[in-house]
Formats: structure tokens, sequence, C-alpha cells
């Protein structure tokens, strides 16, 4: 350390070459593990909607945000037992319910907390748009990355380098 700051060097930890290839090895590994779980989530509420009780939901709280992420709404249910229920669900920017609004709500019969609601999106879609984006990103961090090495390793030596003792 004191031979970089001698040297004039005084970049920090965050441009280390080491810091940055862990960083995009990470996210790059990161990215398709959120693929993954938010498909298998997403499989999870596929099959629900195809075997799971129906029953009807009323949109008690609606999450109006800047950011798409924020475009949530809550819906509350009795399950056959009579006991109340919630599950959250994103909606499209195209289709935003309003406090009051009756939704079909899917559950699992010997898990009414379980839920998802017909014709909404669940969690799962929000984690696959992560990791897709996490990759994508990470893929091309990582191509400028080795292009640049590339580049210099074709230069050849600094002629600075060369005439330092």
């Amino acid at each position: 350390m004191a031979n970089k700051r001698a040297t004039g060097d005084t970049r920090g930890f965050l441009h280390s070459r080491v810091f940055q290839t862990v960083a995009i090895v990470l996210m790059l590994l990161a990215g398709p593990v959120a693929v993954v779980v938010g498909s298998f989530m997403m499989a999870a509420d596929s099959d629900l909607l195809q075997n799971g009780e129906r029953t009807s939901g009323t949109v008690t709280e609606v999450d109006d945000g800047r950011e798409a992420s924020d475009h949530r709404f809550r819906t509350d249910y009795l399950a056959p037992d009579g006991s109340p229920q919630r599950v959250w669900a994103d909606w499209p920017l195209d289709g935003k319910p309003t406090v009051g609004d009756v939704v079909t709500v899917v559950y699992r019969a010997d898990d009414p907390g379980t839920a998802v609601l017909e014709g909404y999106d669940g969690p799962g879609t929000s984690v696959v748009g992560v990791g897709v984006v996490l990759t994508g990103a990470s893929l091309l961090v990582g191509t400028a990355m080795l292009v640049g090495v590339l580049l210099r390793a074709g230069r050849g030596p600094d002629p600075e380098e060369i005439s330092k003792p």
C-alpha cells in the first residue's frame, strides 16, 4: 500500500482489479440464481392457479410508488374456516386496481394463507426480471473489462514502466 502511494497511485480498494473481477463474478452468479428461483416461484404460482381453491377477495390497499416495484396491492379474503387472510400481488401499468375491487383469490386447500390472485403477477416475475438485469449487466461489464485487458496486452509494456529501476 505504501508503495502504491509513493508512486502516486491513490486509488482505493474499489478500483482494484481483483475486487472488480470478484464483483462481476458474483453478479454473474447471482443473476442466473435469481432467474432459477423466480422461475420456481412462477411454476408454484402456476400450479396453484391450476389446482387451488377459488374464492373472492377485496382489494384493501394499493401501493402506487414511483418505481414499478412499488406497484403492489393487498387483497383480503376469508379462508373456509373463517380466518382472515391476505395476499399481495403486483399490478400491471395498464390495470391498476382500486380499493374495494373484487378479485379472484386462488389458495391452497391445506394452507389457505398460501394464495395468488388470478390475472395478476406474483413476486416470481420480479425476481426473474432482476436476475435477467443482473446477468446482462455483469456480462456487459465483464466483456468491457476483458476487452480492456486484451487491448492493454496487445500494446506491450508501458515505456514508463520499462525505464523505472
